[in-house]
């Protein structure tokens, strides 16, 4: 008898798992890596010069990630445009552009499953603006190539944006709702003197009852505009002017099967696509890449923790780049 409590101690030992037993990295289903290696192999074929992997957004329908319709832009956004009347910033001379420059930007992260990257472009650049405003250091590319952002606070809601938009913008797509957000246009419903915290309105990735506390702090867009056109993509320099103006420029981007998969190097795409399906951030340039740096909302597991380098014209980046001002 004396035994027995020891016998029982071996057998619940035993049954614990050993270190090679221990649950590693995240698994996925086999379809996915069988996904990811005819990725590989045409990535091969084409000569590119990055890397796809797993990761946790290609577990997601791609019609939930890319959730950015341009054709749902109100008529009124025209007047942002330059020369409109909500626009009147004149472009900078070129000639002084670095080579390489990385904005003022906030971290990345997870829009989920919901088509709400129009949401996290539109509150990740004010973020990236207020963070300016506050005269936060600007981001840093380490020597091992990992992405330093520049700071985390205001940590602002695109819950609110998803959910009180004036447009009945949702999971299953939206576009740039700056025009929420400034104080200016308060007054009709479903606009605001600016966006809350995400604390006071955490992110669930669906649209839920719009509440907004009376005494909520809020994070105002004093001013917004395209760099170009809001239906083309801006030359280089004008994109690379608005970066280093304002931290960052939300843009459009079509996001494909290789866009989905990617893991590191400079992406590039031989596809020709005239429409775009996916709202990210310009934060950066580096001309010896030829290549943006682009923030993603598909987390810090997705790309370089979180982000991307595209080379220029890749998959129409850039499509719609517009600025916004705290």
């Amino acid at each position: 008898m004396r035994n027995f409590p020891l016998a029982l101690l071996l057998l619940a030992l035993a049954a614990l798992p050993s270190a090679a037993q221990t649950p590693g990295p995240r698994a996925f289903s086999p379809e996915l890596y069988q996904k990811v290696q005819q990725l590989r192999n045409e990535v091969q074929a084409n000569g590119y010069q990055f890397q796809v992997d797993v990761n946790p957004a290609m577990q997601y329908d791609p019609g939930r990630l890319c959730g950015t319709r341009t054709e749902l832009m109100p008529p009124e956004f025209l007047a942002h445009e330059p020369g409109g009347y909500e626009n009147y910033q004149v472009q900078e001379d070129a000639g002084s552009l670095p080579g390489a420059y990385v904005g003022v930007f906030s971290n990345p992260k997870d829009q989920g499953q919901c088509g709400s990257c129009w949401a996290f472009s539109t509150i990740g650049s004010l973020e990236g603006a207020a963070l300016k405003t506050a005269g936060a250091p600007n981001g840093r590319v380490g020597a091992d190539g990992s992405i330093t952002c520049s700071g985390t606070a205001p940590a602002l809601s695109e819950e609110q944006v998803l959910s009180c938009n004036p447009w009945g913008w949702a999971c299953n797509g939206g576009y740039f709702a700056f025009d929420m957000l400034m104080p200016s246009k308060v007054g009709r419903k479903g606009f605001y003197p600016g966006a809350v915290p995400a604390a006071s309105f955490p992110y669930v990735g669906d649209t839920v009852a719009c509440r907004i506390a009376r005494n909520a702090a809020y994070t105002p867009v004093t001013q917004w505009g395209y760099v170009a056109g809001s239906g083309t993509v801006p030359p280089v320099a004008a994109i690379k002017q608005a970066i280093l103006k304002y931290g960052g420029v939300s843009a459009c981007v079509y996001a494909d099967d290789l866009f989905l998969a990617y893991s590191g190097g400079v992406f590039s795409d031989k596809q020709y696509y005239n429409s775009t399906n996916h709202a990210i951030i310009l934060v950066g340039w580096d001309d010896a890449r030829s290549a943006w740096l682009l923030k993603n909302s598909w987390g810090p597991s997705w790309g370089i923790d979180g982000f991307m380098w595209i080379k220029y014209g890749t998959c129409n980046v850039g499509l719609g780049a517009c600025w916004v001002a705290d």
